[in-house]
């Protein structure tokens, strides 16, 4: 699965701060479904995946739940926004979707990691700049890929996908009905 997020962390310069956060995180197992962080409170810990999955969502005004993205192990765990300004409420919900093990921190203490030299300053600018790249891609493939190609995506990024997530949330993730996913499945068995 390392490849689902276009290996945002596997810069080199991030493996100070996963060096960090597994030296001086507190080691926890996460079980299935259980909260790491609820949208709109604070969320005063990051984490580092060793083992497990996370599912990230957000609800919308009407109360439908979105899903938008997905952590993996050897990726940071815990929303961008929160990484980058710790005092902000969670903008998503983060659950476990499988039991899990992780390295969870406090923010602060990761605030004070990036601000020890300009090494450790620069790896907050990698750490943005590796999200923000993930983002776009997503928001220009939104505009100039139809759902198949979406889809055929995802699966050569991540072909074991399916075996950790539904049908409806890989439609919830690409934003179409799971119909379409199952019609995209039998168009492509043909």
């Amino acid at each position: 699965m390392e490849d689902f997020n276009l290996k945002y962390a596997q810069h080199p310069s991030l493996d100070l701060l996963k060096n960090f956060l597994l030296k001086h995180g507190a080691f926890k197992i996460i079980k299935k479904k259980e909260i790491f962080s609820i949208q709109g409170k604070k969320n005063l810990k990051g984490a580092y995946i060793k083992s497990g999955a996370f599912r990230y969502t957000r609800s919308d005004d009407k109360g439908n739940e979105h899903i938008i993205g997905y952590a993996f192990p050897h990726e940071f765990l815990g929303s961008l926004d929160t990484w980058i300004n710790p005092d902000q409420p969670s903008p998503v919900t983060i659950e476990a979707i499988c039991d899990s093990e992780i390295y969870d921190i406090t923010y602060p203490a990761v605030k004070q990691f990036f601000n020890t030299n300009m090494e450790t300053l620069y790896i907050r600018c990698i750490l943005a700049e590796r999200s923000y790249s993930v983002i776009y891609h997503r928001l220009l493939d939104s505009y100039c890929k139809n759902a198949e190609e979406l889809y055929l995506d995802l699966l050569n990024r991540c072909p074991d996908i399916q075996e950790h997530i539904t049908l409806k949330e890989i439609a919830s993730f690409l934003q179409v009905t799971p119909e379409t996913i199952s019609h995209i499945r039998r168009k492509l068995k043909k």
